[in-house]
């Protein structure tokens, strides 16, 4: 991948990053950032590793995009939020300049934290057909602007698709339809400011190589995980992420 000056045993790192991020994505639409490019990061930088994974994530949404499209009619009021959301891609641009990624990550952790505490005291908690309607195109504005300013949208959007109570595959159809919207509006927006260069395009495309295995295994057997299974898996990640947003915000990190 055009890492000359690491070791053999930190490209095995992050292909096996590469990997697991992609099993998790497999089964719940989501996750390979999210595992990836932490790791990817420690290695090449931030900005680089955002950059690369780009390609592995428009590959990776078209493909569940594809497998689930017969979820579409399922999905919710998505057009209003995918058009918010662009609009939010956009606007996170300045958010990025205004606020600190300390303050951002504490924001996050506070939407995220409060969705946690109605999950503990009302289990069965879930948003009606009728706020939905209303409340998609604030979520997909948010979310855009999250994208635009962190490069993460993940909280906002796996957190309330997860209150709509979608079934499996719909959920999945949803994320998947969401994030590739966000990742286009962001590969326009790389190239546009000239990041997004000819040896990443080049190192997103190997990146692909470990994905393009495990991701079919992770879909196959996304077929024998329960709905509950599949909602306490999904919890785990919002925790994950809310734990990861807690310490950025007080870390400074």
């Amino acid at each position: 991948m055009g890492l000359d000056p690491i070791s053999f045993w930190s490209i095995a790192v992050i292909l096996l990053a590469l990997a697991a991020g992609s099993f998790m994505k497999g089964i719940t639409g989501m996750g390979l950032p999210l595992i990836a490019v932490p790791v990817m990061a420690s290695f090449l930088g931030v900005e680089h590793a955002v950059v690369v994974m780009v390609i592995p994530g428009i590959v990776t949404n078209a493909w569940l995009l594809w497998v689930h499209r017969a979820q579409a009619a399922a999905a919710r009021n998505l057009p209003a939020l995918l058009l918010a959301g662009t609009v939010g891609v956009v606007l996170g641009t300045w958010v990025l300049s205004a606020l600190s990624e300390r303050m951002l990550s504490l924001i996050l952790a506070l939407a995220i934290g409060g969705y946690l505490l109605t999950l503990l005291l009302h289990p069965r908690f879930s948003l009606s057909r009728a706020v939905d309607r209303y409340l998609s195109p604030v979520i997909g504005l948010v979310a855009g602007v999250m994208q635009g300013a962190t490069g993460i949208s993940s909280p906002i959007v796996a957190t309330y698709f997860h209150a709509l109570r979608l079934d499996q595959r719909a959920y999945v159809f949803s994320v998947t339809a969401t994030f590739q919207v966000f990742c286009l509006a962001q590969l326009f927006s790389l190239s546009q400011v000239g990041l997004f260069t000819r040896p990443r395009f080049f190192e997103g495309v190997l990146a692909l190589l470990p994905i393009v295995i495990v991701l079919p295994l992770s879909m196959h057997l996304a077929r024998f995980v329960s709905r509950r299974a599949f909602d306490r898996i999904l919890v785990a990640l919002i925790v994950v992420m809310e734990i990861k947003f807690i310490y950025n915000g007080l870390s400074g990190g």
